[in-house]
């Protein structure tokens, strides 16, 4: 169940319910890790590929097992042509969306947990996993101001996104998984302080291994 990379890089994938503010946070992570001369390549699933984006527009009009299996054959394509080769080149690597985010979404689309593992058993493993949380209200809150949302974001799903998220943290963990899990209310400085020390000192470890 799930690879090592064996790469000189260092792989970190953030997930979290819509709304919680990962892409804010990758931005602002990516910015100030680079002004600390670090190198970061920052992506995302679905991926920009042609099949990504299918996928993407797909999530929309597909659900259950049929889009779990799309979301699955893109993130295989998406280690092999984009993370791994930034991998090999030692760049730290995050991914907005990984397997944390197929946990959450697809179980909500009524898939199995086994079936989820089972499609992804292939996949790379993140030396970090982080789990981004808010409040229920706030997730509704940030919601309620986007121009356009996705069949996931409307509803008042966020409960849902929240349980499975937590769920999918343990099934992570019993893999090895290194989970960091964040708070992100109203305190995005705070956190990304937060994370970037961990990451620098987790890039430390990672390179004493290889050198």
């Amino acid at each position: 169940m799930f690879k090592h990379h064996h790469t000189k890089g260092f792989f970190v994938a953030i997930d979290g319910p819509n709304g919680s503010g990962k892409s804010t946070l990758v931005e602002e992570i990516k910015a100030k890790m680079e002004l600390k001369q670090f190198e970061v390549y920052v992506t995302r699933e679905p991926s920009d590929s042609e099949l990504g984006t299918s996928t993407r527009n797909f999530s929309e009009f597909y659900s259950g097992k049929t889009l779990a299996c799309l979301i699955a054959a893109d993130r295989y394509e998406h280690i092999l042509t984009e993370i791994l080769p930034e991998l090999n080149k030692g760049k730290i690597v995050i991914t907005d969306r990984y397997i944390l985010s197929s946990l959450i979404l697809q179980r909500m689309d009524d898939v199995d947990t086994s079936f989820i593992l089972a499609l992804n058993s292939e996949i790379i493993k993140p030396d970090l996993q982080i789990a981004i949380f808010a409040d229920e209200a706030v997730l509704q809150k940030r919601l309620s101001t986007r121009d356009i949302r996705t069949r996931f974001e409307k509803g008042n799903q966020s409960y849902n996104e929240i349980q499975y998220m937590k769920k999918g943290i343990l099934e992570l963990q019993k893999r090895e998984i290194e989970v960091l899990q964040i708070n992100n209310n109203n305190n995005l400085e705070e956190n990304v302080k937060k994370i970037i020390s961990y990451l620098i000192q987790k890039q430390k470890i990672n390179k004493e291994l290889f050198y």
